[in-house]
């Protein structure tokens, strides 16, 4: 099993960081390797958490993988995600988010997988890079959206 952690330290508050993260449908606008992403299904589950599937087209070293995951949203808190479909044996990850005094806030962000066939082959040699580039891509997008 492969495992990307991150951490960041932003002078924003959380729930602007929250907001760029929950906000799926703009990955493709700034995530590197993020072709499309459609949004399946969106349904409230209470107390304002919020569950929202959807199909991520990416691509890395020309080649292309469609996956789905369910990404369960606690406003301003976490997010978790699991893969429901795609070229991954297992896929889980979360975005925790900690207010830190008035004006800041720190970021959390975990990642475990294994990939299936070609798709580990490919990702086995640049997981540290992937996983920064797709950290600092978040934390300008932040930096740029508050």
């Amino acid at each position: 099993m492969a495992r990307v952690e991150r951490s960041l330290l932003l002078l924003v508050p959380a729930s602007s960081a929250y907001r760029v993260v929950a906000d799926i449908r703009a990955y493709s606008e700034f995530l590197p390797g993020c072709e499309a992403v459609e949004i399946l299904q969106e349904q409230a589950l209470g107390d304002g958490v919020s569950q929202v599937t959807a199909r991520v087209t990416a691509s890395a070293r020309g080649l292309r993988h469609e996956f789905v995951t369910v990404n369960t949203c606690t406003p301003n808190e976490r997010i978790e995600m699991s893969l429901k479909e795609g070229p991954f044996q297992q896929l889980e990850g979360c975005w925790d988010f900690k207010q830190l005094g008035d004006e800041g806030c720190r970021v959390e962000f975990e990642l475990e997988f294994v990939a299936k066939g070609l798709l580990m082959k490919t990702l086995s040699g640049v997981l540290g890079s992937v996983g920064d580039r797709m950290v600092d891509a978040f934390a300008e997008r932040i930096q740029t959206q508050v």
